[in-house]
């Protein structure tokens, strides 16, 4: 007869494994893929990327414990590395040395830099672990020194720098390690958006305000110099989409797709053709077109994306930032980064002297400064690069330069033209030859010790092989 009281046992045990075996599952890493990616936004010398399975990456300078992981020792992390192993993100923003990241319960967590209080948690500590700091967060923006919050009941918050009255709560003192509410208490704020010494909010009646310095007109409320240390509404429109702040300039987008700009135009930083160096202080048309639907901007320059998936860039072309060469888009419209016509998202705030965006597969582009590895491509170099190239993987592309004799792998010629020898010191029995955007172009199996691989089907440009699934790769250029 079966004892009922036994079976429950078993099956409560077999319960609680299962369960046991999805929790590890749970909290293993997620693995790096050239796909998948969702948003993108950029601090000063490196990048946060979050994904669609709700995980969080970081590539470049690891400084002020960017990677999360609890040290505060600076590194150069060259490809994405998963911050943590949640996996419940849904929303990030990077500030000049620190992120802000929510989960999928309104709660907002922050990390790297802490010197202005720009966490809100009390404190001046840098923090090298995700922390919570805010509950029942909406919409949220980390400037270059401060944070700015919208909370599910429409308040909005600022915490950090304040010296020239960014925070909008009526003071300039110097900074806040609390959060602070803004100084009008009101309760329809709909969106927030932190710049370098100024904020910016829309609200749910779709009007557009501002608060901070206003020396180059950054306010574009009309009024000339000084500081504004509460929110005062930009014109009378109801229809602003989005805003983004520069140093001295700024980007606004209205829900008609039309693109407009106010602040400093030096340098082509408007892209307002013919503008010249001068100083706009109320908002203006950058082109009679209405097409544009993302907009981005970084120290002096600006990015936007057009409605047909077309991606430009204008203001001082730093590192190749704005795809051209050297020096600026000074008194010319917009120019198109490339001719892909696949763009989806703009990176969220582009970096000092580096941009990037999503591509409709979900595949992630950066270019501009390269200088510590903020790019993520996988050529093995700190080079700058005036096109997009895609953020890849390390175990597909790490590589070593190699030459024959000088290791057990051995290729030559190197650079190469139809063919190339690989000579290795084991048997041979599988190679994977990668191109520069870590997509497989080549398997063969089953050598002797050396052999001969014909490459004079591939294009010009820069390869990578492995050997034997080894997790080091070695490039070659095929010319």
């Amino acid at each position: 007869m079966l004892n009922i009281t036994s079976f429950k046992n078993r099956k409560t045990t077999i319960m609680l494994c299962i369960m046991a075996l999805l929790l590890s599952f749970n909290v293993m890493n997620a693995q790096c893929s050239l796909t998948g990616w969702k948003k993108f936004s950029q601090g000063e010398t490196f990048s946060v990327a979050l994904k669609e399975d709700g995980t969080l990456w970081m590539w470049g300078q690891n400084v002020n414990g960017i990677l999360g992981n609890g040290s505060g020792t600076v590194t150069i992390v060259q490809h994405p590395t998963q911050i943590g192993t949640d996996n419940d993100w849904t929303d990030i923003s990077v500030g000049r040395w620190f992120v802000l990241a929510k989960k999928s319960n309104n709660n907002l967590y922050g990390w790297g830099d802490n010197q202005f209080g720009n966490l809100g948690n009390g404190n001046n500590t840098a923090q090298y672990s995700p922390i919570m700091i805010a509950q029942n967060v909406k919409s949220f923006s980390a400037g270059y020194h401060h944070s700015m919050i919208v909370k599910t009941d429409g308040t909005m918050w600022g915490a950090g720098y304040n010296d020239w009255g960014g925070l909008g709560m009526g003071t300039s003192l110097g900074w806040y390690n609390t959060w602070q509410q803004e100084s009008s208490l009101a309760t329809n704020w709909d969106k927030v958006s932190a710049g370098y010494y100024n904020s910016f909010g829309i609200k749910t009646n779709g009007t557009l305000w501002s608060c901070g310095t206003n020396i180059e007109g950054q306010t574009g409320t009309g009024a000339t110099g000084g500081e504004s240390d509460v929110f005062v509404q930009i014109g009378t429109d109801t229809n602003w989409k989005d805003v983004s702040c520069g140093v001295y300039h700024v980007l606004g987008l209205k829900t008609t797709g039309k693109l407009f700009g106010w602040g400093a135009s030096h340098d082509g930083r408007l892209g307002i053709v013919g503008a010249g160096a001068q100083y706009f202080r109320t908002p203006q048309a950058i082109e009679a077109s209405s097409d544009y639907s993302q907009i981005a901007t970084s120290w002096d320059a600006s990015a936007i994306l057009k409605s047909d998936n077309t991606l430009y860039a204008f203001g001082i072309n730093h590192n190749g930032i704005t795809g051209g060469t050297a020096g600026s888009t000074y008194n010319l419209a917009p120019q198109q980064v490339g001719t892909d016509t696949n763009w989806k998202t703009l990176a969220l705030r582009v970096g000092g002297y580096h941009f990037g965006a999503v591509k409709n597969d979900t595949s992630i582009w950066a270019w501009g400064a390269d200088n510590l590895y903020q790019l993520g491509n996988g050529d093995g170099i700190t080079a700058d690069s005036k096109v997009p190239t895609q953020v890849v993987c390390s175990e597909f592309l790490s590589t070593n330069e190699i030459k024959a004799n000088e290791s057990k792998l051995g290729i030559y010629p190197n650079p190469a033209k139809d063919i190339v020898h690989i000579k290795y010191s084991q048997n041979l029995q599988q190679i994977k030859i990668y191109n520069s955007n870590g997509l497989l172009v080549k398997l063969i199996s089953n050598f002797d010790h050396k052999s001969t691989i014909n490459i004079s089907d591939l294009p010009t440009g820069i390869y990578f092989i492995r050997v034997n699934n080894e997790v080091q790769g070695f490039k070659f250029i095929k010319k």
